[in-house]
């Protein structure tokens, strides 16, 4: 299989070869990241999953989130007619930063144009962690200015691939901050997980193995932090 491809939206997208990856978090590392035994509870209650091995077959990722000049071109060619709420937004509209402003419903109706689809939380995991069980796409320790976070300063969203020192294991970008991303998995059985923390969040919560679900409020409002990326199997 080779390494990098393009389909219809003319994405680049990473491979993430077959294998075994470490899935979710330990009690004990999470003790570790908050120093004190006390937050593990409300932690794995609230936010994160057991840890176990799980295999995965080959698939593709895109390398960064989806882009509002990638969405305005699915929106030409299919017509679609919901418009992302900060489409126009001199700020959240750069056509090089993420599209923000949607909801699943929009970025199935692209991952299916495209021929693509969203990815499972396990897809998503496995390609920021790879295979050793990374806490962070670069490794597993906190750098504050690695990737665009609360302690970066930024306090919106930037150009996909503007922090090359937080790519993955395999080489995938933006999987920490800037925004928040989609998955098809469902956090606390009511509403969709999303993966990777945003602009507004602080590093230790954007890890690869925390998790937390927009209220159907906040995506009624289209919320500017929301983005996704989508996979592919061969």
């Amino acid at each position: 299989m080779d390494p990098i491809i393009t389909l219809k939206d003319g994405v680049e997208m990473v491979l993430i070869p077959e294998g075994e990856f470490i899935f979710g978090i330990t009690d004990k590392e999470l003790e570790d990241l908050y120093g004190r035994k006390a937050a593990v509870s409300r932690s794995r209650e609230m936010f994160e999953l057991p840890q176990e091995k799980i295999f995965l077959p080959n698939y593709y990722i895109d390398k960064y989130p989806v882009t509002n000049r990638q969405f305005r071109q699915f929106m030409r060619e299919t017509k679609y007619r919901k418009r992302p709420t900060y489409f126009d937004s001199s700020i959240w509209g750069d056509p090089e930063n993420p599209v923000v402003g949607i909801n699943w419903e929009d970025a199935t109706a692209y991952a299916t144009w495209a021929g693509k689809h969203l990815p499972s939380e396990r897809e998503w995991e496995k390609a920021a962690r790879g295979p050793n069980g990374r806490l962070f796409p670069w490794g597993n320790e906190e750098s504050k200015v690695i990737c665009n976070c609360v302690e970066s300063g930024l306090e919106c969203t930037s150009k996909v691939g503007s922090f090359p020192l937080s790519k993955s294991f395999y080489g995938v970008e933006d999987m920490a901050g800037n925004v928040w991303e989609m998955t098809t998995d469902y956090w606390q059985n009511e509403s969709r997980a999303m993966r990777g923390g945003c602009y507004i969040t602080y590093e230790i919560f954007c890890r690869t193995t925390a998790r937390w679900a927009p209220s159907d409020n906040e995506l009624n409002k289209g919320p500017r932090w929301l983005g996704f990326r989508c996979t592919y199997v061969s």
